[in-house]
């Protein structure tokens, strides 16, 4: 055990069996997403150096990953509440996420892709990173919310004092994104509702929530007619009417037409220019097309493993803010998996949420591993003295 303050002591992963579980299932997402990347983007050559691909750039972003997720464990979860007024390091990377969110508006900085703005992208153009605020605001919120509940100078039961200033902040974060994201959005408000409920904020209080958020989806869902073709388009799938209808459809016919076993690695027909977004989206559905229902089934199993590790490291965190953060952190990222499914297999409108670990990309990738590590932090960091450990 490495001693790294007066008050704690750090396990190494040998003797740490629930953060070892957890990093093991976070390994194989990555990697199958690195395949299936890959796979969907064989019938895709674009013109340019093999550098410039997106799978190639996948590939570097899931390699970051991994190196981030291994590294970052490390880091001592509990410095995350330190500060005099709100906790420090929490509060500077919120903030910031929030600026970035802000700056997607900006002509010349913002990028927009099918009509909405969600990236900033950085370099020139053929080499240009992109990176997504959206993605930074919805984990800095979680922690800078679990940072600031678990401290003791914080009551989670005072209505004015806690709960109304944490709905404030959650509807300013989720303000910035929802109107160009609205997935993201919808995760972000649910998210901080499950961390402020972990952190013992009274459920009652929420119930304040349900006119603003009536509200919110008459105005941002009813009467926003490309929000609202979708859910007619969820509603009937097979319609030829509602051009909002093809995803849906042809997530389905990749879905069906995969069978038991599937047509096998690479030789899926929907990503050959049918099946739109098939390495983000609608990946799941593209995978099901080459590997069936067998091999859909055996990613969902290993899905439900990475849940059910996320709750051996929830139920065994030493403290108030290890409950807190590894709980919210791993609702946030269990939550956007099992949308992803349903909105694939058309049983929730589309929403634009990727598969977490598995679908193309760079910030989702890295954040997500790096929401891991903190998990795994909460599992490695005991009190001095104490002979616990997570079996």
């Amino acid at each position: 055990m490495a001693r790294t303050s007066e008050s704690a002591i750090r396990l190494p992963l040998r003797d740490n069996s629930a953060g070892r579980g957890l990093m093991i299932m976070t390994l194989a997402l990555l990697a199958l997403g690195v395949v299936m990347v890959h796979s969907a983007m064989a019938s895709a050559r674009a013109p340019g150096a093999w550098y410039t691909r997106p799978e190639f750039r996948h590939t570097v972003f899931a390699v970051a990953a991994v190196v981030a997720m291994l590294i970052a464990w490390m880091f001592d979860y509990h410095r995350l509440s330190r500060g005099r007024i709100v906790p420090t390091i929490p509060a500077i990377v919120l903030v910031l996420s929030l600026a970035l969110g802000v700056l997607v508006f900006v002509p010349g900085i913002g990028h927009s892709i099918g009509g909405d703005a969600r990236w900033v992208r950085i370099g020139p153009a053929q080499y240009a990173i992109g990176f997504q605020p959206s993605e930074l605001i919805k984990f800095s919120i979680v922690i800078f919310l679990a940072a600031w509940l678990a401290r003791e100078q914080t009551d989670p039961r005072s209505f004015w004092k806690t709960f109304v200033p944490a709905m404030a902040l959650t509807g300013l974060a989720a303000a910035i994104v929802i109107t160009q994201d609205f997935g993201t959005g919808m995760i972000i408000g649910v998210a901080a509702v499950v961390t402020l409920l972990l952190a013992g904020v009274p459920w009652h209080y929420f119930l304040t929530l349900l006119p603003p958020a009536a509200a919110a989806c008459y105005f941002l869902v009813y009467k926003s007619e490309h929000r609202w073709v979708r859910i007619t388009a969820w509603l009937d799938p097979w319609s030829l009417t509602n051009n909002s209808a093809y995803q849906p459809r042809q997530s389905l016919l990749a879905i069906m037409t995969g069978g038991w076993l599937g047509k096998g690695p690479g030789n899926g027909i929907q990503k050959l220019g049918f099946l739109p977004e098939d390495t983000t989206d609608f990946l799941f559905s593209a995978y099901c097309e080459e590997f069936g229902f067998i091999g859909a089934a055996l990613l969902m199993a290993l899905v439900i493993l990475w849940i059910w590790q996320a709750r051996r490291v929830t139920v065994s965190a030493g403290d108030r803010l290890g409950r807190v953060l590894a709980g919210s952190l791993g609702f946030l990222l269990a939550s956007q998996a099992v949308l992803h499914f349903a909105v694939d297999s058309s049983m929730f409108p589309p929403t634009g949420a990727s598969l977490p670990f598995m679908s193309a990309g760079g910030t989702a990738l890295v954040l997500a591993a790096g929401a891991v590590a903190l998990m795994v932090s909460v599992t490695a960091y005991r009190p001095q003295g104490t002979l616990e450990q997570n079996h």
